[in-house]
């Protein structure tokens, strides 16, 4: 029964991050694409640094001007994407720093 829970809970994950990327691609042409390239910027521009989904959003809106999706929850595709291709790894989980997200642990990643 547990693991079928987990398998569940893992299923609508994905299903919801998908959602989210493909909202935010129907508003704004190619959003995906763009976020991918905004980490794989982020990564050569912070080598070997530690970072959490949030300092990437931050650094894609501030320094590559990146549009913002309908939701911040596009990203967690990005990532997702991200570390799937082997691009990133997560090193742990920590609070994020984003004061309406109220604690909630997020990954730790860096470069793989």
């Amino acid at each position: 029964m547990l693991n079928e829970n987990i398998q569940t809970s893992q299923q609508l994950r994905d299903a919801g991050m998908q959602t989210a990327l493909s909202h935010a691609d129907a508003v704004i042409d190619d959003w995906g694409i763009m976020a991918y390239a905004a980490l794989e910027a982020f990564l050569e521009s912070h080598p070997g640094e530690t970072f959490m989904t949030e300092d990437v959003r931050q650094y894609a809106y501030q320094s590559l001007d990146l549009p913002r999706p309908p939701h911040e929850r596009a990203w967690g595709g990005i990532a997702n994407r991200a570390a799937k291709a082997g691009l990133i790894v997560r090193v742990r989980l920590a609070p994020v720093k984003t004061p309406g997200s109220h604690c909630a642990n997020a990954s730790i990643w860096r470069a793989a």
